[in-house]
């Protein structure tokens, strides 16, 4: 039977409850480990190590990618896939769940990862017939969007750095996930929003780190 899945996920900076020695005694009962992005490979290599769990991972606008950048709005490359556990436009399945990985943010210096909002649109509509068929066999087309950036308007911030991307707002209308995890903005007070409900989609952002549980009833995406 399928069991509820913990997921530890992280973001943006190293946390110390996590890069602990109490690490296994805080975390033992995880079963995946995500990230949105923008952590450096030693920490993401040390909760693997010391968890002995999958990692599931996206790029953010800091870090660096081992796979060619996507700048033309009409050169897609599918499925792709990088070191650990990285996938970027492309769907993964780990521990009986499915994730659709979005990488980057909104460009404002012409870094990494960074995208156009026009782009961005642009590369999910062509993923539209992929994600019709998984929703209309399975449901839903995921289980969890994990991204780095944000949905336009909900937890983005009002700097040009920081404005999440409007296509996300119709993807998750369209994919119904029962989780939207993201990074990218950070959190000082802790009474800040982190959560919060979005056309049948529960928007997380996860920096520093969160543990949230996929239940049973909810990923029957195969």
């Amino acid at each position: 039977m399928t069991k509820a899945v913990r997921m530890l996920c992280v973001a943006d900076e190293i946390d110390l409850l996590v890069y602990s020695n109490q690490i296994c005694e805080r975390f033992s009962n995880i079963d995946l480990i995500l990230s949105a992005g923008d952590l450096p490979n030693e920490y993401l290599e040390y909760i693997v190590s010391m968890l002995n769990r999958p990692l599931v991972s996206v790029a953010g606008n800091h870090d660096k990618s081992d796979l060619p950048q996507e700048r033309g709005a009409l050169r897609f490359v599918t499925d792709q896939r990088g070191s650990l556990g990285q996938i970027r436009f492309s769907i993964k399945k780990e521990c009986g769940i499915s994730i659709l990985g979005l990488p980057g943010c909104i460009r404002y210096n012409n870094g990494e990862n960074q995208y156009s909002d026009m782009w961005m649109t642009f590369r999910l509509i062509s993923m539209i017939p992929r994600l019709l068929v998984r929703r209309l066999v399975f449901g839903r087309s995921v289980d969890v969007i994990l991204a780095h950036s944000p949905p336009r308007g909900i937890h983005d911030g009002g700097d040009p750095a920081h404005i999440g991307f409007s296509a996300y707002r119709w993807l998750i209308r369209l994919a119904k996930p029962y989780y939207f995890i993201h990074g990218h903005v950070h959190l000082y007070d802790i009474q800040e929003l982190r959560e919060m409900e979005y056309s049948g989609t529960t928007v997380v952002n996860v920096y520093g780190h969160r543990v949230l549980t996929l239940p049973k009833e909810a990923h029957d995406v195969g």
